[in-house]
């Protein structure tokens, strides 16, 4: 995922004075000195040629940043002081809270032009410092961008972005394999890790494109899902299936309606009256109560408010990787397959190996939770959480032995 730390940037300076050449000077809480980055390519027309600093009115730490790198080489990806955000109108304390119970729909917002900075380096990836609250002042301005060159920036940039997840995705070439062998522990371990992969890029994908009028094609894009763009282009123009279409687009087209074929009878299993609902595995039960549990406890002790500050903070690495656990459990014991018992055996396994080093991770933050000063007086709550997760992880021990047949 993309670098992001516009809160711990303290002021910068942006020179795009020379055509084809943009060069940022971040000054960054926790680096000794600036960083200075020499990038191929322009920013978008409103910045294009233009020469501006930026100030930081509340700069604060972030707990992920790259690692300090003074100078810096790489290619500009979207650049812009017009990017549209949604801004809440209230102070931060009441739209956290709105977060918490699940209404932050109906905090009320605004729309703010935000400076948008984004750029990548073969040492860190896609980074990006996005921020409404930075004070602009430009300082030149040597040159205009016209509305065709703007374009091809803009093409250019997708390009940036399409080679960057494809690094992300890691695409491999599919294998002629024994079936069989496809099907083991390993194999789905390895398949589990591409769907993330594949996930965690489609996210930064929608993350970055959701607002834009052309979001489908653009996310289509730089996910390198080329045949999306085809069939959408055919559906744009009103071009029906033919005998003549590849076999790419006859295999695609066979697919949907096998899939959407599946969801109709899914559909009509849910609204069968007679239909015996399938009864959750134990272990899903258990992992589904211990996380009411754990929610009723965090806002019983009054500390929810800690959620959703910081991904390293205890509290939310211990919510967080407990949640895995019962979703992951869920999803791959109360649907059973249908399939042969050893695919089956290997997907579960796989799920189960995966459970137990969330089990892990979040017992160490359980233990980083006994050890904050703050929460002294919740030690016997705590506690029980770490029983509950020892339990649950001799539970997905006992799976796995089941699951090999011991």
């Amino acid at each position: 995922m993309a670098w992001r730390f516009d809160k711990a940037i303290i002021r910068g300076e942006l020179d795009n004075t020379e055509r084809g050449r943009l060069q940022l000077r971040l000054e960054i809480i926790g680096y000794h000195e600036p960083i200075c980055l020499d990038l191929i390519g322009d920013a978008w027309r409103d910045v294009a040629g233009s020469r501006l600093s930026f100030v930081n009115p509340s700069p604060e730490p972030q707990a992920l940043m790259p690692p300090f790198l003074a100078l810096q080489a790489g290619v500009v990806g979207d650049v812009t002081a017009s990017r549209k955000v949604r801004v809440f109108t209230v102070p931060q304390d009441e739209w956290l809270m709105a977060y918490q119970e699940n209404r932050i729909q109906d905090v009320p917002t605004e729309w703010w032009n935000s400076l948008y900075l984004e750029w990548f380096t073969p040492a860190f990836g896609r980074c990006l410092v996005e921020s409404a609250d930075f004070e602009i002042i430009v300082h030149e301005h040597a040159w205009e961008m016209d509305e065709d060159e703007e374009a091809a920036q803009k093409m250019a940039n997708m390009h940036a972005m399409r080679e960057y997840l494809a690094d992300v995705i890691q695409r491999q070439e599919s294998s002629d394999d024994d079936e069989e062998e496809s099907f083991t522990e390993e194999a789905w371990e390895e398949e589990l890790k591409a769907s993330d992969r594949l996930n965690d890029a489609n996210m930064e994908a929608i993350d970055k494109y959701e607002e834009d009028e052309d979001q489908e094609e653009k996310i289509a894009f730089v996910m390198g899902w080329d045949h999306m763009i085809e069939d959408m282009a055919d559906a744009q123009e009103g071009i029906e299936p033919s005998e003549n279409d590849s076999e790419d687009k006859k295999r695609r087209r066979e697919w949907v309606e096998a899939m959407n074929i599946a969801a109709t009878e899914d559909v009509l299993k849910l609204e069968d009256e007679d239909h015996e609902a399938v009864t959750d595995h134990p272990l899903v039960v258990r992992a589904n109560n211990f996380i009411h549990r754990i929610l009723d406890d965090v806002e019983e002790a009054g500390i929810s408010e800690d959620r959703g500050k910081s991904a390293e903070h205890p509290l939310d690495r211990f919510i967080s990787n407990s949640m895995n656990i019962m979703g992951k459990l869920a999803g791959a014991l109360s649907g059973r397959r249908t399939s042969d018992i050893e695919v089956e055996a290997g997907y579960i396994l796989a799920i189960a190996k995966r459970c137990l080093n969330w089990a892990n991770e979040a017992l160490s933050a359980t233990q980083d939770l006994l050890a904050t000063p703050e929460y002294s007086s919740h030690h016997e709550m705590i506690k029980g959480w770490r029983a509950e997760l020892f339990g649950l992880r001799e539970g997905l021990t006992d799976l796995r032995q089941e699951m090999r047949g011991l």
